[in-house]
């Protein structure tokens, strides 16, 4: 199809001039193999990102099976490498939950902690709140960096000074899951790394329960109703057939119609919502409700998976604080502490 040969193209141009210098082992692959060039390459999937207008990737809507409609990359898996740092690959065509804009990320697990602490420092710069989708993007390597500089630190392989460093390291991942990706969902499972300071750290958290409102306004900001303008589409028009002998202009028309026929049919669902659910609201209007209503950053964190955890190993210190948690915000529904 020509809009999916289009889209391609378009990676390839946004990728055209710092990705050149690195090394491309297949047609839709990016390699770094030195630190220099794995910043590089990280800052143009980054810039890539910035210039699809915003990031969407699963982890921002877990239960949704649509098609990821920005510049996207996945979780870091890890490979075992001193030659390849980094790694991006393209997702095949035939994963329909994805767009081909969406890549698989790889990072080594086989360098010493100085890589890792330099990489969090890389990171830790670049980590700023003026594009939400971003910033998120930016903490997508903690989680495999802390599980690397985990493994490495229980090896016992370390000398001394490297023990302490990794340990701090490991801290300081988790710290930043917490502060900046209020991502609690380790707990349970390092539970045995976690500190004081972390404590501490889920303590402000439940005496702040709320998504900062900058992420909303963040994302409503990038939102328009050009997905439903019906702007010089005929109003009986009819979804136009496929032919497997289409010539090429006799496909670019049938792809015009095919985009007219259903951003007409999407404005339909949206005046529908508008009439019947958001009293009288408008096509455009009821669009911008839904997808305000649809985001799931708003509002209370996920203050259970904090009380899962204190539960569990039944922290004395953290429970004292869910239990006024309870007190404060009888409206959540706080799974434990109830009596």
């Amino acid at each position: 199809m020509k809009n999916k040969k289009f889209a391609l193209f378009a990676v390839i141009i946004i990728f055209a001039c710092p990705v050149q210098a690195l090394r491309q082992d297949v047609k839709r692959s990016f390699v770094a193999t030195t630190e220099k060039e794995m910043y590089e390459l990280f800052n143009q999937m980054l810039d890539s990102a910035r210039l699809s207008n915003f990031l969407l990737y699963r982890s921002n809507f877990p239960n949704s099976r649509a098609p990821v409609s920005g510049f996207a990359f996945d979780w870091f898996d890890e490979i075992e490498s001193r030659d390849t740092l980094m790694k991006f690959v393209q997702y095949n065509d035939d994963h329909s939950f994805v767009s081909e804009r969406f890549y698989r990320s790889y990072l080594s697990n086989s360098m010493p902690v100085e890589f890792y602490e330099r990489f969090l420092e890389y990171l830790k710069q670049q980590d700023v709140i003026e594009n939400l989708f971003i910033k998120r993007a930016i903490n997508v390597p903690l989680t495999t960096i802390g599980d690397i500089l985990i493994r490495q630190y229980e090896s016992r392989k370390l000398n001394q000074e490297d023990s302490i460093k990794a340990r701090r390291l490991i801290e300081e991942t988790m710290l930043r899951r917490i502060n900046d990706d209020h991502d609690y969902s380790f707990l349970s499972r390092l539970h045995k790394y976690v500190s004081d300071d972390i404590r501490q750290a889920l303590i402000n958290v439940i005496e702040n329960p709320f998504y900062p409102a900058e992420y909303l306004d963040f994302f409503m900001s990038k939102q328009d109703t050009t997905a439903i303008d019906t702007t010089g589409i005929p109003a009986d028009i009819r979804r136009p057939r496929w032919n497997e002998q289409f010539t090429q202009e006799e496909l670019e028309i049938f792809e015009k119609e095919l985009s007219q026929y259903k951003r007409l049919q999407r404005f339909r669902l949206y005046e529908r919502f508008g009439r019947e659910i958001y009293n009288g609201m408008s096509a455009g209007q009821a669009y911008l409700q839904r997808r305000r209503d649809a985001f799931p950053m708003q509002g209370y964190l996920f203050i259970n998976g904090i009380a899962a955890y204190a539960y569990r190993k039944q922290d004395e210190l953290l429970i004292k604080h869910l239990k006024k948690f309870r007190e404060r915000h009888p409206d959540y529904p706080l799974r434990h502490f109830r009596e």
